[in-house]
């Protein structure tokens, strides 16, 4: 297809437009534009005749950043608040077990449908295209779990969890169907920045969605504190709504394969584990970084209360400015590692840099407990991972086997994060009694540098 490049770049009320010619109307066989891999097709439109963005992000980079703003700041504070709740009605040893609990079940559920829903978000064949339902089933899920979040007994710990899970479970319908929007839609050239929008959106709303829990906190006080998870579902529908909207999906009811016989059958004969080396070694590579992460991340509150010495209010303070610079630092560095990445076309050297930057931060607090230390260790990490970020989904993306399991692949590869965290909160608290604070942060340095090494064998990105 010869369509200049130009014609790539779709303004958002040109999202209603009809295509032009070249590209499929409803009935029509798909236009087949793709290429076996994420970094050689150029065309305007991809192999369903929706449209891509080939030399420049347009609207679409802070789109992205919004959508991501407006699902991770409802997440950060629906975490804190149900913690917050559970320490209002139990005794400390119980909260803690019920915290425990709750994250365990929910990162479970939340892995299982970010692989679940991208396995039939890639097999989805409606008029609104293969990803859009999914985002708007996504949101109205996540509203059912905050709102009987709302409304349980945080006493019965199990009815906390069912609503927790529910949430969890639409959060990663949303974001199995979103993050395929990328190699959907994202020239190879592009994908560095795209993926910075995003990482750019997950730490400043980590951030945000601490202090909107304080807000809530402040409104409506630990008596009726339930009723804070009322406001949160408003972000979420209407960033779902205001994709479907600019970024229409296409017609693909007439496409009938896969479509034939029962789910079963279809599961049965097409799910299936990657057995590409490249994408394991992606994933555990990943694996290991965020685990390192995770470990210290998990383990923040233990860290300021025992290990630095401070009282609850110092902690608090400590913790509210490290979560400013980490908000501040990671954005920044997510949005310049993932122009670099673009400019010089390499991944791999990137990530080795800037994961050495976490590696020096742990290596900081391993032999100091000051909180200027801590500070210096904050900075590093946010630099790291902001930047890891970044330049990691764009990774992802190129990593992946093949076009027809995109959105399952990147809910596979996105279960690390969930899985992470799980593993992190109980490794981390037995690192500490067994070994002590300084063995935990050595280890998250190494973990980290396992991970560096694992990235290096592969071949499919630089």
């Amino acid at each position: 297809m010869s369509t200049s490049h130009k014609s790539s770049e779709l303004k958002p009320a040109e999202a209603f437009q009809t295509l032009p010619s070249e590209a499929p109307g409803a009935g029509e066989s798909p236009i087949e534009v793709a290429a076996s891999n994420f970094s050689a097709d150029d065309s305007p439109f991809n192999e369903f005749g929706e449209r891509r963005f080939v030399t420049r992000l347009s609207w679409f980079g802070p789109l992205n950043l919004v959508a991501v703003l407006a699902f991770t700041i409802p997440t950060a504070a629906t975490a804190a608040l149900f913690s917050f709740m559970y320490t209002v009605v139990l005794p400390e040893s119980q909260a803690n077990t019920a915290i425990g609990i709750t994250n365990v079940f929910g990162a479970f559920v939340g892995a299982i449908f970010a692989v679940l829903i991208g396995f039939l978000s890639d097999r989805t064949h409606t008029r609104m295209g293969r990803r859009n339902p999914w985002i708007l089933s996504g949101a109205a899920i996540c509203t059912l779990g905050l709102v009987g979040l709302a409304f349980a007994d945080y006493t019965a710990i199990w009815s906390v969890v069912l609503f927790f899970c529910i949430f969890q479970a639409g959060l990663n319908t949303f974001y199995a169907a979103y993050t395929a929007l990328l190699p959907d839609r994202v020239h190879s050239s592009l994908l560095g920045r795209a993926s910075a929008y995003s990482g750019f959106g997950s730490l400043a709303g980590t951030a945000l969605g601490s202090i909107l829990t304080q807000v809530l906190v402040s409104v409506f006080g630990s008596a009726n504190l339930k009723e804070g998870f009322l406001t949160l579902p408003w972000l979420m529908i209407i960033i779902a709504i205001v994709i479907v909207i600019v970024l229409p999906g296409a017609d693909l009811r007439a496409k009938q394969n896969d479509r034939d016989g029962a789910l079963a059958s279809v599961a049965k004969s097409q799910f299936r584990i990657p057995k590409d080396r490249d994408f394991w070694l992606a994933y555990f590579g990943r694996f290991a970084i965020v685990l390192g992460v995770m470990l210290i991340l998990q383990t923040a509150t233990q860290i300021l209360r025992y290990h630095l010495g401070l009282s609850v209010a110092g902690a608090a303070s400590v913790g509210a400015v490290a979560g400013l610079l980490m908000a501040g630092a990671g954005a920044v560095s997510s949005l310049f590692a993932g122009f670099i990445s673009d400019k010089i076309g390499k991944r791999k050297p990137l990530i080795a840099f800037t994961v050495a930057f976490f590696i020096l931060g742990a290596a900081l607090l391993a032999f100091s407990n000051s909180v200027t230390v801590y500070y210096l260790y904050t900075i590093c990490a946010a630099l790291s991972y902001g930047s890891f970020q970044a330049i990691d989904q764009a990774l992802m993306v190129e990593v992946l086997p093949d076009k027809e399991h995109v959105a399952q692949d990147m809910g596979m590869l996105g279960t690390t994060n969930t899985l992470t965290g799980v593993i992190a909160g109980g490794l981390g608290a037995l690192l500490i009694g067994v070994l002590g604070y300084e063995m935990l942060f050595v280890i998250s340095g190494v973990l980290a540098f396992i991970g560096i090494l694992i990235f290096i064998p592969i071949k499919r990105v630089k």
